[in-house]
């Protein structure tokens, strides 16, 4: 005898179908969250390891700016340096000058004439002093003229006075230096 199976087997088919499609979901949404956790920790994994390059270009960009500052600061104390140097040398090159100007002052200045004041300042002596005569001075600023020490000298006052019952004149000649030129001729070769 043959066996009719009378059991609905198109509802357990369609039940069973339904169990896979529902298992096959929840699967699904698990390997979903799962791609999501990872997605998500891989994500905040990168977001961390920049933060942590950021903080370290915070670093040595700090690092970096108080050495650029210490820098500046070594560079405006070897200008100060360059500077002292500088003024140190140039008062070591005209030390020779200004003491051959005076000598050869003092070989110009001719008898006759007494100087009361001497004052240099930027390149130029300023002398105040007495003589006989307007002759005996004017023989004075030719002489200062042809020397290789002076340039042209310019009488700025000259005043007739007595002086213990002698007639003198007084005087100031402004005298200007040649020394910034030919310092380096006259006391170069011994500093």
């Amino acid at each position: 005898m043959m066996r009719i199976n009378l059991l609905p087997w198109r509802e357990a088919r369609r039940v069973q179908r339904q169990r896979d499609l529902i298992g096959m979901l929840v699967v699904a949404a698990l390997v979903a969250c799962g791609m999501v956790f990872l997605v998500h920790t891989e994500i905040a994994n990168r977001i961390e390891f920049q933060q942590q390059r950021n903080e370290y270009l915070r670093g040595e960009i700090a690092r970096l700016k108080k050495a650029a500052e210490e820098l500046a600061e070594l560079q405006k104390a070897k200008s100060r340096l360059v500077d002292r140097i500088n003024v140190i040398q140039k008062l070591q090159t005209s030390r020779p000058g200004m003491v051959r100007m005076l000598d050869e002052l003092v070989r110009l200045l001719p008898e006759d004439i007494f100087l009361t004041a001497f004052k240099t300042a930027d390149n130029k002596v300023t002398l105040n002093g007495t003589a006989r005569s307007d002759l005996i001075i004017s023989e004075f600023m030719r002489d200062i003229k042809t020397s290789k020490l002076f340039g042209e000298p310019v009488l700025q006052i000259i005043q007739t006075k007595d002086v213990n019952n002698v007639q003198a004149r007084v005087f100031e000649l402004s005298i200007p230096l040649k020394l910034g030129a030919g310092q380096a001729e006259m006391g170069g070769g011994k500093t």
